[in-house]
């Protein structure tokens, strides 16, 4: 299964970090892959630790080079197992609405997804994700959006057959992806 890993790229907390790095072990001794926008934060936490731990990782990277990546995301991707880059931009160059459009190919790509904190960004991608009836597991307490924007959407927004579950401890995540 390739899970999308989404969230805010500022990772201060030292125990949400923990259960990221516990997320990424978790991913890779179930077989499934790690997927990514290349960002720094905890994203990137899960995916090195899924590597790590002897799993995949994936980068849905922006624009259409390395170099076109690093204009917005200083991130080393080396480690990753895979990085994909957009097959074109947006308009004839790099805009940070390429951000976005990274981020739409990736939700194409993932069966479901993992939301640790996030802003509207983030939201952008749960709206996709929902809307194109994909699984969604937040990790409560991660900041951001997990708190009362997601729960709203859930309860007024998301009109599809998706599930959005909100999750505390990392090792409950081992049924849903067995």
């Amino acid at each position: 299964m390739k899970i999308g890993i989404l969230g805010t790229r500022h990772a201060r907390d030292k125990g949400i970090i923990k259960k990221a790095e516990e997320i990424g072990r978790i991913i890779a001794s179930n077989g499934h892959i790690a997927i990514t926008g290349g960002t720094e934060g905890y994203s990137h936490i899960v995916a090195l630790s899924a590597i790590k731990a002897g799993g995949e990782a994936v980068a849905f990277a922006t624009g259409l080079s390395i170099h076109d990546h690093t204009q917005f995301h200083n991130v080393d991707l080396s480690k990753y197992t895979n990085v994909i880059f957009q097959k074109k931009y947006f308009k004839n160059k790099l805009l940070g609405v390429d951000n976005y459009l990274r981020s739409l190919d990736m939700c194409f790509e993932v069966d479901l997804a993992i939301i640790i904190g996030g802003r509207v960004g983030t939201m952008y991608e749960v709206t996709i994700l929902s809307g194109m009836s994909k699984n969604i597991l937040v990790l409560k307490g991660s900041g951001g959006i997990t708190e009362q924007t997601i729960k709203k959407f859930a309860k007024e927004g998301h009109k599809t057959e998706s599930k959005i579950e909100f999750f505390v401890n990392p090792k409950t995540l081992k049924k849903t992806l067995t």
